[in-house]
């Protein structure tokens, strides 16, 4: 008969903490070191966003790839099991998580139990309390977010609620889904070690781009003084000097870098004022329409990388950016947001909860290259023309005030960017609506080095 399997009841301790924090797990005596790590993020509720570290006996294991240079004297996490250590019920275990907020946990082996026929593991059987949020500071740090985040007159409160999106309860804990995502443990270090990030856009043709703009004239002033490529270089300089972490729950940038990167904008907004009685102040990067811009498209062209909770991080060609000409710059960023953008985010609403008509950039764009060049030609007519030939809709019964949304949907999406990227530029005139005056798009014109940009985009 096959020898009967072996398993360490363990409780998992994070230490340092005033209100306990801890889970006790079941796993079985052969699970290496390598998996043993896999087992306690998720069990805590870790993001694998760090390093980490086992000292057992002082000596240190984790993982090769992050110590190639042997500079943390570790030994291969991989190659040691735990029946290799363990000595006897009360064994410990000491495990770091994250070398910066040092995540100091004790891992003490309760009981040595024969494995239960028919129960699969790892298993938590019992926890206490919810894990803290990655990058709030180790110990001390989660002390003063749970006094902000459960006091409104706390200076940090509204900081602290939008980092992490919400509510936070420190006490929720939802044994269930642990147990769920242990059943498929095996696969966690693949999983949450995808960056999260954007689609990159499309390749294109990077040769037919360089010969477009040798044949432009001397004068490219035009390109370095465009706003959209300034914003992004002030964007990705921040990045590079400041480590910034996403919220915990959208990923979004925290109110100190949308503060201090809105600050190095070539029209920076505004970011607190009045109207009347009113005063607003922005909350959330989301409220910051500029930053999400150049955010997306950074994040499209695969200039930089994070996500919830991680650190967004300036990648290689991110670091490339700035050395390139400044034509070249400009006509990527808006192959970027013609390819690989929902332009949905900059006209967010119901109407179009299930997307663009399929292929409606590529038709507005021959819309688009039907315009005389250097010629006023109608706003509303080409609008019009877009919404029949992409078969746009808005659905509600009032056809009349469907199309007046439908112009307000292309001017945002489409209209603005191209303005942005000095393809277009636009006349304005006046619109009485219940005797309030409005400002209408009227005409648009595309300019000569608009028409080779769009053509680019083919």
């Amino acid at each position: 008969m096959p020898a009967q399997k072996t398993v360490y009841q363990i409780k998992v301790t994070l230490v340092g903490s005033k209100l306990p924090i801890w889970r006790r797990i079941l796993v079985t005596d052969k699970v290496s070191l390598g998996h043993l790590h896999a087992i306690l993020q998720i069990a805590m509720g870790w993001t694998d966003s760090h390093l980490h570290m086992f000292t057992i006996n002082g000596q240190a294991y984790g993982d090769p790839e992050a110590d190639e240079a042997g500079e943390l004297g570790s030994q291969d996490e991989y190659r040691y099991r735990l029946d290799q250590f363990v000595s006897g019920e009360g064994f410990e275990i000491r495990y770091e998580y994250d070398f910066g907020d040092s995540w100091e946990h004790i891992l003490q082996v309760e009981k040595i139990l024969p494995a239960e026929k028919g129960v699969r593991y790892p298993i938590c059987i019992s926890a206490r309390r919810a894990c803290p949020p990655e990058d709030v500071g180790g110990v001390w740090g989660y002390e003063n977010f749970l006094q902000a985040i459960s006091d409104p007159k706390h200076e940090q409160h509204d900081e602290y609620r939008e980092w992490i999106g919400g509510d936070f309860d420190p006490e929720e804990f939802d044994l269930d889904e642990v147990n769920e995502r242990l059943r498929h443990y095996k696969q966690y270090r693949q999983e949450v070690s995808v960056e999260y990030s954007m689609p990159k856009a499309e390749a294109g043709q990077l040769e037919k781009v360089i010969a477009w703009t040798q044949r432009l004239p001397g004068d490219v002033d035009r390109f370095d003084a465009l706003p959209v490529r300034r914003d992004m270089l002030a964007f990705l300089s921040y990045l590079l000097e400041n480590r910034t972490v996403g919220t915990q729950s959208t990923g979004n940038l925290p109110l100190k870098a949308v503060h201090a990167i809105c600050a190095q904008f070539a029209d920076p907004p505004e970011l607190e004022g009045s109207i009347g009685d009113y005063h607003y102040r922005v909350r959330s990067e989301d409220d910051v329409w500029p930053l999400v811009y150049v955010h997306t498209l950074a994040s499209a062209g695969g200039l930089v990388t994070g996500g919830p909770a991680r650190i967004w991080k300036v990648t290689e060609d991110g670091l490339k950016y700035p050395q390139i000409p400044s034509p070249v710059q400009v006509v990527f960023l808006l192959q970027c947001w013609w390819h690989s953008v929902d332009w949905t985010i900059a006209f967010p609403f119901t109407g179009f909860r299930d997307g663009l008509p399929p292929g409606f950039n590529m038709v507005t764009l021959a819309c688009l290259l039907e315009l005389p060049v250097g010629e006023a030609s109608s706003y509303a007519a080409f609008a019009d023309r877009v919404i029949r030939n992409s078969g746009l809709v808005w659905p509600i019964d009032d056809q009349v005030s469907a199309r007046d949304i439908l112009h307000s949907a292309i001017e945002r999406m489409v209209i603005q960017p191209l303005v942005d990227f000095s393809v277009l530029e636009c006349e304005h005139g006046i619109k009485t609506v219940d005797r309030h005056d409005d400002s209408e798009l009227v005409r648009i014109r595309l300019s000569p080095v608009g028409k080779g940009m769009l053509e680019l985009l083919k």
